[in-house]
């Protein structure tokens, strides 16, 4: 996986099967045969990703949201970001 910078663009793996339920975004990758449960501010990010984000443009929202210092939600957001793109779940592109 090629490092990831602010100009890297971040969107939904096509082929996931998605549904709310309850306070959870439940995704199903049925080509892994694999199930993830997205609550929080892994649910907001999801939603965010409904349309293709730069991960600049995707932080920046995220900062308006969430009352968090800068640097923790830049870094927590580029390690969910990763762990998204090396399951699948996420595609990264120029």
């Amino acid at each position: 996986m090629a490092p990831l910078s602010d100009d890297t663009r971040l969107a939904r793996a096509p082929e996931l099967l998605s549904t709310e339920f309850r306070q959870e975004t439940v995704l199903m990758s049925l080509e892994a045969g694999r199930y993830y449960g997205l609550e929080g501010t892994a649910r907001r990010i999801w939603e965010l990703l409904a349309e293709p984000l730069s991960l600049g443009d995707l932080r920046a929202r995220l900062q308006r949201e969430f009352d968090a210092p800068p640097e923790r939600l830049a870094a927590d957001l580029r390690s969910f970001v990763e762990e998204l793109v090396r399951e699948g779940l996420v595609v990264a592109g120029p």
